[in-house]
Parts: structure tokens; C-alpha cells; sequence
């Protein structure tokens, strides 16, 4: 335990130094805003952009925008290019460790792939989860300003973190990647391939809609309530893949320290 808790401080001083928070806060952030501007002036934009007659035919195969689009555009954002980013943000973990020679160091000094896969992990989730909040927050917020509506604050939490739970098992996908490659390179076409394959997986038709890609398609239906006891099943799997990408990442390890 007092292993975990010098390596997670460690791990916390340096991301902070090396501004994976900042990053990420800002990048989340930016779908917050742009998210429910695209969605309530998109049409507007066309009719400026577009010949008059085109803008009108576009508009009348698309409704007027509600609040519920803001949410879409921006889990739309997050469950693509967010999932890219968050896996280079993390691609590198313990592959820099490697490099370094600090991982030899550190297990020369006692410590144990347990507690440094597990610090790694916690601090990652810890800094993604915070700022996809201040995020959700903040398109909240926007959501609001924009449609005068935004939704019950309640649903819309409940919506980032089922989400949040994909991320989980994001973040330990990128640890186990980094553990498992030898170069960052290497390290995020693993994470970016076995993203795709989950998602993949998650578009069967029968066994799909239990799988972590439905807590990434199915954020803006929650955050308007629509959720059925799958949702809990489904968040059941996806922290049982994590706990299973962490295990590994730690077997690895131990095996490469033999």
C-alpha cells in the first residue's frame, strides 16, 4: 500500500508536469463549447454557406435542433476523437519507464508491478475523469444557454459516467499496450487497433448491446433517460475488460522482470 501510494504521487507530480491534465482538459472541453454551438447554429451556417435553394432542401430533410443534439455532437466527438486522444495521451506510460531505466530502478528498490501498473492506471483515470466532468459541465451549461433547455442534470451525469466507465477500460487498454510494445509507435497502433476491434465486436447484433461500444453510442439516449437494465450489464462487462487488460499488463510485466 505504501508502495501504491508514493508511485500514484510520483505518477500525479509528473503528469502534471508534463501537462497530460491540461490537455486533456482542454481538448474535452473544446467539444463542450463547440458541441452545442454546431448543433444549434449549424443551420444558420448552411443557409450563409449554401445556394439558397440547396440550404432549404438540406433543412427540410433535417428538424429543427433540440438540446439533445448538443449531446450528441458531443459524445459523437468524444467516442472518436476523444477514445484517439485519450490513447496517445496514454500510449507511453511504461514504455518511457523502459527507456529511461527508472523501471529497473524502481523494482531494484522492492517495488512491484502491482502497485506500478495500478498507480499508472488510477492516476490516468483520475485527470481523464476530471476533466471529461468539467467538461459534461460545461456543455451543461452551454446546452442551456443556447436551447433554454439542457436536460435533468441527474441523466446527464448519469450519462458521462456510464461513459466514463468506457474510459476506464480505455485507459487500460493503453496501459496493457504500453506494457505489452516496445516502442510508443508500436504501442498506439495496439491500443487504436483493439479500440476498433471492441467496437467492432460491439456492433453484433445479439451479444452487442451487452459490450462497452453501446456505453459509447448510447450516452445521449441516457442523458434523456432512456436507459434500460442493460445499461448496468454493459457497465459490468467494460470494468471486467479493464480489470482483465490490468491483470495482463501485470503478468507482462512480471514476466519481462523474470
Amino acid at each position: 500500500m505504501r508502495s501504491f501510494t508514493v508511485l500514484f504521487e510520483k505518477e500525479l507530480r509528473e503528469s502534471l508536469r508534463t501537462k497530460r491534465f491540461l490537455v486533456l482538459a482542454c481538448v474535452f472541453l473544446s467539444f463542450a463549447i463547440m458541441s452545442p454551438m454546431m448543433a444549434r447554429f449549424m443551420g444558420e451556417l448552411l443557409e450563409l454557406l449554401l445556394p439558397a435553394g440547396d440550404a432549404e432542401a438540406f433543412m427540410v430533410l433535417f428538424p429543427d435542433p433540440t438540446w439533445i443534439d448538443s449531446y450528441v455532437q458531443f459524445y459523437g466527438n468524444m467516442s472518436q476523437i476523444g477514445a484517439i486522444v485519450i490513447a496517445i495521451m496514454f500510449m507511453g506510460l511504461v514504455i518511457r519507464e523502459k527507456k529511461s531505466g527508472s523501471i529497473d530502478l524502481l523494482f531494484c528498490k522492492g517495488v512491484t508491478p502491482t502497485p506500478f501498473i495500478l498507480s499508472k492506471f488510477c492516476v490516468a483515470v483520475c485527470i481523464t475523469l476530471v476533466s471529461l466532468l468539467l467538461a459534461i459541465l460545461v456543455n451543461f451549461g452551454y446546452t442551456v444557454l443556447l436551447f433554454e433547455e439542457g436536460g435533468q442534470l441527474g441523466y446527464v451525469l448519469l450519462g458521462v459516467g456510464a461513459y466514463g466507465v468506457f474510459v476506464m477500460m480505455l485507459v487500460a487498454m493503453a496501459v496493457l499496450a504500453s506494457t505489452v510494445a516496445k516502442s510508443t509507435a508500436a504501442s498506439a497502433v495496439w491500443c487504436i487497433l483493439g479500440f476498433m476491434l471492441i467496437l467492432l465486436i460491439s456492433a453484433l447484433p445479439t451479444i452487442g448491446r451487452f459490450l462497452p461500444g453501446a456505453l459509447a453510442s448510447n450516452n445521449a439516449a441516457i442523458t434523456q433517460g432512456y436507459f434500460d437494465s442493460d445499461l448496468w450489464l454493459q457497465m459490468g462487462v467494460t470494468l471486467a475488460l479493464a480489470a482483465g487488460f490490468l491483470l495482463l499488463a501485470i503478468w507482462r510485466l512480471k514476466k519481462q522482470e523474470l
